[in-house]
């Protein structure tokens, strides 16, 4: 009787703990369980910082919309010949739509000739920036590879789009369309001063 009773106070003794680590067993299981039925939601943060602050004078005088057709093409050399691999060629071709943004971006000089008179000189005419398309701004046309191309380097198409994005690029508009730029200045600075009074007189300098 005195050994019942020694095991049977030590099985009370440690029956609380026994129960625990079957419940937490028992949990583990069902969370398995039930893993591949659930999903994971990430969180992103975005940091920001105003580097600097600058007033400017720019007015954009023309929109040209631009459709552009780009081609890029790679191929495996042969460094020691200096030689392309036959077959070896990728391409790509991509379609851009934007407006490239043009005007002044220095303030125009305005000085009264006589009374009801008034010069405004345009400084040169600038790219102010471009805008993308809201709705159909880049599109990979077509990415195409030879039978040997595995080898050649992936062509990097966002390297050709900001390319053909940059002010470079846009200043030959300047030249092409700039009658229409003096025409479109004309009519700022008439319905400008207009409301001053029937009058007054504007001699416009345009950019040479």
């Amino acid at each position: 009787m005195v050994v019942l009773k020694k095991i049977s106070s030590k099985f009370f003794k440690w029956r609380i703990p026994v129960w625990t680590v079957l419940i937490i067993a028992i949990v583990v299981f069902v969370a398995s369980l039930i893993q591949p039925f659930t999903t994971s939601q990430a969180d992103s943060q975005s940091i920001s910082m105003v580097k600097y602050l600058k007033e400017v004078n720019e007015h954009v005088f023309l929109n040209v919309g631009i459709e552009s057709v780009e081609t890029k093409t790679e191929k495996t050399q042969i460094p020691w010949i200096k030689a392309d691999v036959p077959l070896s060629e990728k391409k790509a071709i991509i379609i851009l739509t934007y407006d490239a943004k043009l005007g002044i971006k220095q303030p125009v000089s305005i000085k009264e000739i006589s009374e009801n008179k008034f010069r405004i000189e345009i400084p040169q005419y600038e790219v102010i920036g471009v805008e993308l398309d809201e709705k159909h701004p880049y599109t990979l046309y077509d990415t195409s590879g030879e039978i040997l191309s595995y080898s050649t380097k992936d062509i990097d198409t966002g390297k050709l789009v900001t390319q053909k994005l940059s002010t470079k690029q846009q200043e030959k508009y300047l030249n092409q369309y700039r009658e229409q730029l003096n025409n479109s200045a004309k009519e700022y600075y008439e319905s400008l001063f207009k409301p001053l009074g029937e009058e007054i007189k504007l001699e416009i300098v345009y950019p040479e």
